[in-house]
């Protein structure tokens, strides 16, 4: 296959972007492919070693099939793999579940790249992602949320562009968190610390004082600075492009937040087809292992870890709040998706 056929083909998913050799690798993977995995990451995909590598250099922007592209940005366990599978709608769009090549990006933007190759790359990486499937109006991406600290220069690239922020209420974050047990409570440090290196984390804090918090305190200054990142994009770029939503709201009305979202999306539905999404896969299948799931499923579960770990959710629940108005940070915001 030729690098032009390949690029003309919006299956062949730009999987990675590999920063010593300039290349992007690509994976085939139709429609069928990527609805069938819960990621498209290296864990839930096959044949990634066999990745068709395509120079950055010799990709042509202007020769790219791209179509309107827009964003799902979350702070973790708010349902935002359910958002993205509601986008996985034949002749509206596609929705991508954390494509790993803006994580790569993310990672070497760490590592100490040069602001403008960053952006160069991160322009390219978005115009191959914009490649709408056949028939498809639109392409949504849900980035993994290491990638919010790159949102504001994302949409600056595309001023065309909009985005959903999703969160979980707090309490409901850190239940999330606790029942996840060890393996939470690692990595939340880990995306903290990511978070630092990207300068993004909501409160100032030295390295003893970091070292001195809970595993819930640390999970709930990550889930906080998500936050800051969402004021400032608010803030730059308006309600009309950004708009906000918490799991518990998104869950409340499921054909409600179908319309909301697809019109936020400029994506308009046939008679009968919000309906037929709302009472889909995507809201009655749970997103990572496609059993029967329901809100009260997910009620009952965090109702069960709350009450378990009742007095410490409550204790840094404050906290974090108290955290918030400290740095100017509102955590109950407005430009909501389904006002």
């Amino acid at each position: 296959m030729t690098d032009a056929s390949l690029l003309g083909d919006a299956a062949w998913l730009p999987h990675r972007y590999d920063e010593m050799g300039d290349t992007f690798r690509f994976l085939h993977l139709p429609r069928e492919a990527q609805r069938a995995v819960t990621f498209l990451t290296e864990e839930h995909l096959t044949g990634t070693d066999k990745a068709t590598p395509v120079a950055a250099g010799s990709i042509d922007r202007k020769a790219l099939a791209t179509g309107p592209i827009h964003f799902v940005f979350h702070s973790a366990y708010c349902c935002s793999t359910l958002v993205a599978r509601m986008f996985d709608a034949p002749g509206h769009a596609m929705g991508l579940k954390e494509p790993v090549v803006l994580n790569d990006i993310v990672g070497w933007r760490r590592r100490g790249a040069e602001p403008q190759r960053i952006a160069a790359v991160l322009d390219t990486a978005l115009a191959l992602l914009a490649r709408p499937m056949e028939g498809d109006k639109a392409v949504v991406v849900k980035p993994s949320n290491i990638v919010n600290s790159l949102a504001p220069a994302m949409m600056g690239l595309r001023p065309d562009a909009r985005a959903i922020l999703l969160y979980a209420p707090i309490d409901d974050f850190l239940s999330s968190i606790a029942v996840k047990g060890l393996w939470g409570r690692r990595w939340v440090r880990q995306a903290l610390l990511g978070q630092v290196q990207d300068g993004v984390v909501a409160q100032q804090l030295s390295g003893e004082e970091l070292f001195e918090l809970t595993d819930l305190q640390v999970a709930g200054l990550g889930w906080l600075s998500h936050h800051g990142i969402y004021a400032r994009l608010l803030e730059r770029f308006g309600a009309d492009r950004i708009k906000l939503c918490d799991s518990r709201t998104l869950l409340a009305d499921p054909e409600a937040t179908v319309r909301a979202s697809f019109s936020h999306f400029g994506l308009e539905l046939g008679e009968g087809e919000a309906a037929t999404i709302a009472t889909g896969p995507a809201f009655t299948q749970n997103s990572k292992d496609r059993s029967d799931y329901s809100r009260e499923d997910r009620e009952e579960q965090i109702a069960a870890t709350r009450a378990a770990n009742a007095d410490e959710i409550a204790k840094v629940a404050e906290w974090v709040r108290a955290v918030a108005q400290s740095a100017g940070i509102d955590i109950a915001p407005g430009a909501s998706l389904l006002a």
